[in-house]
């Protein structure tokens, strides 16, 4: 017969592992209770809606992959995580009248080599990082953490992480216009009528 430990002696054993087990369980859910609340402060303002300052736009996209490479030229490589995207436009019956993207991507070496190093679209840094309005609440940087590119005349903004692989850009133009009517022929003059000649007759030589 196996020797049988007295329970007066098992008992702090016990309570130690019982102990152990209430404080882990309430470490847990106290870790929990925080990631919820935190979680939600996040959700509360990702999900922010964005303040017009005109009519809102028609279509709103969100495909990122289509995104980028109406932004960039090119397509996304395995390497360029997409983290958000969004594309605004404002349509008539007829054509697009004007548009605007946001881009948040973990970009790999290359296209940062492309679109910093490189400055494949011609850009030109600035020491201020620009206030850009009606963006997405997820669209959010501090201006001392990022170096910024810049379009001179147009509206390309790209503000690269400072720490990290993090790569914010925008840009925002106008969509095609009509064309002018093409302007009315005028109609040729109408030839001479009648029985006389419109030249005169030709002159016989001596």
């Amino acid at each position: 017969m196996p020797f049988l430990t007295p329970l007066s002696e098992r008992q702090p054993t016990f309570m130690k592992k019982l102990w152990f087990i209430v404080i882990s369980l309430s470490g847990a859910f106290g870790w929990l209770a925080w990631y919820a609340v935190d979680a939600g402060r996040h959700v509360a303002v990702d999900s922010a809606p964005i303040s017009w300052k005109g009519a809102p736009p028609t279509h709103t996209l969100n495909d990122g992959e289509e995104i980028f490479k109406k932004a960039f030229w090119r397509r996304p490589s395995k390497d360029d995580e997409i983290q958000q995207a969004e594309r605004h436009e404002w349509r008539d019956a007829d054509r697009l009248e004007r548009w605007q993207w946001f881009l948040v991507v973990s970009a790999s070496p290359e296209l940062t080599k492309n679109l910093r190093d490189d400055n494949a679209f011609g850009l030109v840094p600035t020491s201020v990082a620009p206030v850009i309005s009606q963006a997405p609440a997820w669209f959010r940087f501090k201006p001392e953490d990022v170096t910024v590119l810049q379009a001179p005349h147009a509206g390309m903004r790209l503000m690269f992480s400072k720490t990290d692989n993090l790569l914010y850009a925008t840009d925002s133009g106008r969509g095609f216009t009509k064309g002018a009517p093409e302007p009315v022929k005028q109609a040729a003059p109408p030839s001479a009528s009648g029985r006389l000649p419109t030249t005169p007759p030709p002159i016989s030589k001596p």
